[in-house]
């Protein structure tokens, strides 16, 4: 009885070819090169630290309208559906039949055969079972897990990439606001000086030089106008397809640049927790492990139980009569005899694809981890060009200022003013320029630390 009880339990249970996966250890220093580094941030709504309400609108939309994340999301539910299909290999089969013939057998056949056409009527269960002795199925279902939590990662990694790309062009859209306002008030004092100049040479006390020269550089940013107000509308239709509108139909007013938040803190051992990228790539990782299994267990012989049960008789009056009861029970068992080196080629095969999905794996954390030290990098320096740049730009301001009030005084060229006035408007625009990198940074090391902010 024993002995039964053991062999029934390994019928039921069978034993598992190939390697069970375990996960790869990642070594991670103790805090990031760029700054250092030693508390894990926040997770939540990221873009709330911007308080800009327009892009926290944009965002939502895109999460739930953008093409690609919501393709993403489709090979997410076929995964999940293929993943119930693949559990039920586990279960037996169970098929249902019931047919009526009508039939003249050949009078050729060795045995006596009725003269007359008959009918037939049969009404049976059919079971199949393949015992999972080896694990084939086990591994194969497995195998689809990892595949679908996969396709789950692949999925969070396109919102994250959809709201990074969308809060990077609204970034650089609001401060092409800016720099267009900027060109806008540079372009109205421009004008105050062709009208200043003018009277000056009207009066004989400068040249008609002056005066094209006044408006050689009014026209000038002018054009720059028009090329920054063509940028901003590049940038509008953008956003407009990443969330999933027309741009023929799509506006956005204009706004100030929104607030840069403060950067927090995080472990890199933290980084392989959050980034979608990454857990793809392990749970790949995985899936290829158990294609090595399954791939030795196919060259195994495989016991499969077939069972039929029903009723089947010559006339539909006595179909379910007792005198009708049919059954039978055949166990099956198949293996290949000769494979001809197929059996080690399969595995090799086999190992080859786990030590290529290994290297994507290693990559992704490889590049996960330089992700983030060139945002932080990026941070950390831009946080000083910043402040530079703020008093290069006040400093050109009270030149410009300095020089107009000699100017006006007689005692320079207005060559002088047009000089002074460039560098102001360059400075400004320097400004508004490294500003709008520092956000993009921080968007940046967003995305790098795999979503999730406060």
């Amino acid at each position: 009885m024993k002995t039964f009880l053991l062999l029934l339990a390994f019928v039921v249970t069978g034993c598992t070819l190939g390697p069970n996966y375990e996960k790869i250890p990642t070594p991670t220093p103790a805090t990031y090169k760029a700054v250092g580094l030693s508390s894990p941030p926040p997770s939540g709504s990221w873009w709330s630290s911007f308080s800009d309400s327009k892009l926290t609108s944009l965002l939502k939309l895109a999460g739930e309208a953008n093409p690609e994340a919501r393709a993403a999301l489709a090979r997410l539910d076929q995964a999940r559906a293929i993943l119930k299909i693949s559990r039920t290999d586990l279960l037996p089969t169970l098929t249902g039949e019931a047919l009526v013939t009508r039939q003249q057998d050949t009078s050729r056949d060795v045995f006596p055969v009725p003269v007359d056409p008959y009918s037939r009527f049969r009404s049976v269960l059919n079971l199949n079972y393949e015992i999972d002795l080896w694990g084939r199925v086990r591994r194969a279902t497995t195998q689809q897990k990892a595949l679908t939590r996969a396709a789950a990662a692949d999925y969070v990694a396109a919102i994250l990439s959809t709201k990074a790309e969308v809060a990077r062009d609204y970034l650089a859209l609001r401060h092409l606001d800016e720099e267009i306002q900027l060109l806008r008030d540079t372009v109205a004092l421009r004008e105050e000086n062709e009208k200043l100049v003018k009277a000056r040479v009207e009066a004989g006390d400068t040249t008609a030089i002056d005066s094209s020269r006044a408006r050689s550089q009014t026209e000038t940013v002018r054009a720059e106008l028009h090329r920054l107000t063509q940028r901003r509308s590049e940038l509008e239709n953008a956003i407009a397809v990443l969330i999933g509108k027309n741009p023929s139909s799509y506006s956005l007013g204009t706004a100030a640049p929104p607030k840069t938040p403060i950067i927090p803190s995080g472990l890199p051992a933290n980084l392989l927790r959050r980034r979608p990228d990454v857990a793809a790539t392990e749970r790949r990782l995985a899936a290829s492990a158990e294609q090595i299994g399954i791939n030795l267990a196919s060259y195994y012989p495989r016991i499969s139980l077939s069972a039929v049960g029903g009723f089947a008789s010559l006339g539909a009056s006595d179909l379910f009569d007792k005198g009708s009861k049919l059954w039978s029970v055949s166990p099956t068992i198949t293996g290949p005899l000769v494979n001809f080196g197929r059996k080690e080629q399969s595995k090799q095969q086999a190992l080859a694809a786990y030590r290529e999905a290994l290297e994507n794996h290693r990559l992704s954390v490889l590049n996960a981890f330089r992700d983030v030290e060139n945002a932080l990098s990026g941070i950390n320096n831009l946080d000083r060009a910043l402040s530079a740049q703020g008093k290069s730009a006040d400093a050109a301001r009270e030149a410009s200022r300095l020089v107009k009030l000699r100017y006006e005084a007689g005692l320079v060229s207005f060559f002088e003013v047009i000089d002074s006035q460039r560098q102001e408007l360059q400075e400004q625009r320097a400004l508004s320029q490294t500003a709008a990198a520092r956000q993009q940074a921080t968007v940046q090391l967003i995305q790098a630390l795999g979503g999730g902010w406060k």
